[in-house]
């Protein structure tokens, strides 16, 4: 017999010695090493389990290759010797696993498992039905029809009054609705902007007691677009949430050149878009970074007229947060 018939049949001699080990000892079913160790009904030790891989590959390659040879058959013997031995010692002090009990279990029982399962299902059933009360029947009541009136007659028609003189008399001036209304749209205009903030100029900013925002400076800065945008880099340190991403604002700007501030754009105005503080990577609770706020170039805030604003000094933005997400884009409270 030849060199590489030998190698040959010593790897396959090793591997279906291996495989009936652990049939006998491991109570494994199924044919060929992989699915012997798949359904082995106890835990093959990890470092154990690499090996009789390895082996398994040296059997593939052995039935595959018609020039298969060993590098040292006496040492790939050896290993195989070890291996076996090693199953015997592991078995017992190796756990025992679930599943194939269980599949044991189910293939040999499976009737009875399956009228148990079934006389369950009835008996839940029954109880439920059994448990719920009938509704009470009310007796029929007996409604009389009403009884028949005799129609009231007619009283007579009194005789037409003569018609009284009317007099004519000054009519006084009632005072017409339009200021009215515009009153009304005057206190409703009003109501629709927030309250403006002290007449200092800079940046004001509400957010919820979990986090908190150091305002570093406000400017003008060029956008992606090459439009100048307004800028304002806070300091965000989350104390309180576990996780925290972004960060939306509603922003009003006001101007304060004459002294009292007045609304330039409010957040509840048809062409204004909050403010959105997008974290480069999730802050988690007790984390802080540096966050740009600004808006878009095609927002009105871009405007030549906001931005000269800005860059005179005489304004206010207050920023209000409306609502947090955290890294998964899940709402969190404020």
């Amino acid at each position: 017999m030849s060199e590489k018939k030998k190698d040959k049949d010593k790897v396959l001699d090793i591997c279906r010695r291996i495989e009936r080990a652990l049939q006998r000892d491991w109570g494994s079913t199924g044919t060929g090493l992989s699915q012997r160790l798949r359904t082995a009904r106890y835990a093959v030790p990890p470092e154990l389990l690499k090996r009789i891989h390895y082996l398994r590959r040296l059997q593939k390659q052995a039935l595959q290759q018609e020039r298969f040879r060993l590098k040292s058959p006496a040492d790939f013997e050896a290993k195989g010797e070890q291996v076996l031995e090693e199953l015997t010692q592991a078995r017992k002090t190796a756990a025992r696993r679930l599943r194939p009990l269980l599949d044991d279990v189910l293939a040999r029982y499976r009737i009875m498992v399956g009228v148990a399962a079934m006389a369950l299902l009835v008996a839940v059933v029954g109880g439920v039905i059994l448990l719920q009360e009938p509704e009470p029947t009310l007796p029929p009541v007996a409604v009389n029809p009403p009884a028949s009136r005799p129609l009231p007659k007619p009283a007579p028609k009194p005789a037409p009054k003569p018609a009284p003189v009317v007099t004519p008399t000054a009519v006084p001036a009632t005072p017409q609705a339009t200021p009215a209304v515009a009153v009304a749209s005057a206190v409703v205009s009003e109501s629709a902007v927030p309250a403006p903030l002290p007449t200092s100029p800079g940046v004001h900013i509400e957010v919820p007691t979990q986090l908190r925002l150091d305002l570093k400076r406000a400017e003008v800065a060029q956008g992606t677009s090459g439009r100048d945008e307004i800028v304002v880099i806070v300091d965000v340190q989350n104390i309180g949430y576990d996780s925290l991403a972004r960060i939306t604002f509603d922003a009003t700007l006001y101007d304060t050149r004459s002294g009292q501030p007045l609304v330039v754009i409010a957040s509840m105005a048809p062409d204004a878009v909050p403010w959105h503080a997008f974290m480069r990577q999730a802050l988690r609770r007790g984390q802080g970074a540096e966050v740009r706020l600004s808006y878009s170039a095609s927002s009105p805030w871009a405007a030549d007229q906001a931005v000269a604003l800005v860059n005179s000094g005489r304004y206010q933005i207050h920023l209000k947060a409306v609502s947090l997400a955290d890294g998964d884009n899940r709402s969190l409270p404020l």
